[in-house]
């Protein structure tokens, strides 16, 4: 198959793939964003296997996601520079080697460090989808592809859960929670066959440098500010905790510094600060940023309290969510539409509605605790989903459309960077105030408490995202 460069910003993108690729490209982006929250509802059943707290195996999801988030724009540049095929097809590959790895880990370290390695798969694999839907596909197709990449995002995070649920409830071959992991394993082999047939090999026109210093600068920040988020309230905020977060934004004024300069110097930086100060970029990175950290926290704590707390099975738990993955499902299909005749003001539509199911998720889990059923929380959870669902094309939409095509990759891999560092953000800080929480007042409190969180982002995104969004671009 031909490689298809992209040059200057044509009038009119013609399409290059068909359904089938399309399908193919979501399908390994969906096996990336399942797997960031498939393992959510199996930690009780991994600590119990192999021998580990809460503290310890939030690292579980933590590394994951750390590595996801540093390695995502990295990801996007490479596919700008050597074809963005090539590069999925090496992140399925690796990916699907790092999940059977993960299904046969004998110790939580060798998890954790398998899960790490799965992360940097997942963004090599990640920015690849979003920028060949930039670049393969003609306007009305690409509206509605991009509609489809918001529901697959709203329905993997809660059907992996769900699909984590049943998996552990089955016990497969007495093999636990490890078929989580495993089933990824025959998924990947049919989408590298799909990726190989269907897909287009799209590329950026002319040399793409490699921005080292960028890069390390980037991962560095990154990872000095996550790692005592996630470490600081298990070793009590000693004082190196505070240093490196100091050093994180440090090492963020210095990045920033540096990709101005390389960009001055006509050079191709790592992220370049002429598409962070588009404002429906950067405005819609902090709205997407926001809505990833409290919906993750709130992720991470639904399955813990319902099980540990509430007394739930892993299928019941499971099963608690699936209503949100079909409301997130029905509402970023709903989305497109909605767009269509209010613009992004569907934001502020979409938030609306997760207030509401918040607000009855609340009172539910005050009102029925200990004894909350799967069946009680069907309305609040699927109203969370839907409003999900209607949240997150506009916002995406709004980012990819403000962006150059022979930049897809990089804006791409900024976008997924946000959005994966928001989520580990969310997981560690919100994961932290709910285990404190609840080791002192009991989990119902602590669930509260993180979906209380919840609702009141969500109110300053309803009050604020909408008129945010709909301003100009500018320089």
């Amino acid at each position: 198959m031909a490689t298809v460069d992209v040059k200057s910003p044509p009038r009119e993108i013609q399409s290059t793939m068909g359904p089938l690729g399309l399908a193919t490209v979501l399908i390994a982006a969906a096996l990336t964003m399942i797997d960031a929250s498939i393992v959510n509802v199996a930690l009780p059943s991994i600590q119990k296997t192999l021998h580990t707290g809460t503290s310890v195996s939030q690292f579980i999801v933590s590394g994951y996601v750390i590595a996801y988030a540093i390695f995502l724009v990295l990801g996007g540049k490479l596919g700008d520079r050597y074809g963005r095929r090539r590069m999925l097809q090496i992140g399925i590959v690796s990916f699907t080697i790092a999940s059977l790895a993960c299904g046969l880990a004998p110790s939580i370290g060798f998890l954790i460090g398998a899960r790490v390695v799965q992360g940097v798969a997942a963004a090599i694999l990640l920015p690849q989808g979003l920028s060949t839907i930039q670049t393969s596909l003609a306007e009305g197709a690409k509206t509605r592809a991009v509609g489809l990449y918001g529901a697959i995002g709203g329905l993997s995070a809660a059907a992996g859960q769900l699909i984590g649920g049943v998996l552990v409830w089955a016990d497969i071959a007495g093999l636990d929670w490890r078929p989580i992991f495993l089933v990824n394993v025959p998924l990947g082999i049919l989408a590298m066959i799909g990726t190989q047939a269907q897909v287009p090999n799209t590329k950026a026109a002319g040399g793409q440098t490699m921005d080292i210093v960028g890069t390390v600068l980037l991962g560095g920040g990154i990872l000095s500010l996550l790692i005592p988020l996630s470490l600081g309230r298990r070793e009590g905020w000693p004082l190196w905790c505070w240093a490196l977060i100091l050093l994180s934004v440090v090492a963020g004024v210095v990045l920033w510094r540096y990709e101005r300069g390389m960009e001055g110097r006509g050079r191709t930086p790592l992220i370049p600060p002429s598409l962070v100060r588009i404002r429906p970029v950067n405005r819609g990175l902090l709205i997407l940023g926001s809505g990833f950290l409290v919906f993750s926290g709130f992720s991470f704590a639904a399955p813990l309290a319902l099980q540990n707390g509430n007394g739930m099975s892993a299928v019941e738990s499971g099963l608690s969510m699936a209503p949100l993955a079909v409301g997130a499902f029905l509402g970023s299909m709903r989305a497109p539409k909605l767009m269509g005749r209010i613009g992004v003001r569907t934001v502020q539509v979409g938030t609306g509605v997760q207030m509401v199911g918040l607000i009855l998720l609340i009172a539910g889990v005050r009102l029925w605790w200990p004894d909350v059923r799967f069946y009680e929380l069907i309305v609040p959870m699927f109203l969370i989903g839907a409003g999900n669902g209607l949240f997150i094309p506009p916002v995406f939409r709004a980012i990819l459309s403000s962006l150059p095509p022979d930049q897809a990759g990089a804006g791409s891999g900024i976008l997924s960077t946000t959005q994966q560092t928001a989520i580990a953000a969310g997981t560690a800080v919100l994961g932290a105030v709910f285990i404190s929480v609840s080791a002192g007042s009991g989990m119902n409190l602590g669930f509260v408490i993180v979906t209380a969180v919840y609702l009141v982002v969500g109110a300053l995104i309803c009050l604020l995202g909408g008129a945010a969004l709909s301003q100009k671009t500018s320089d």
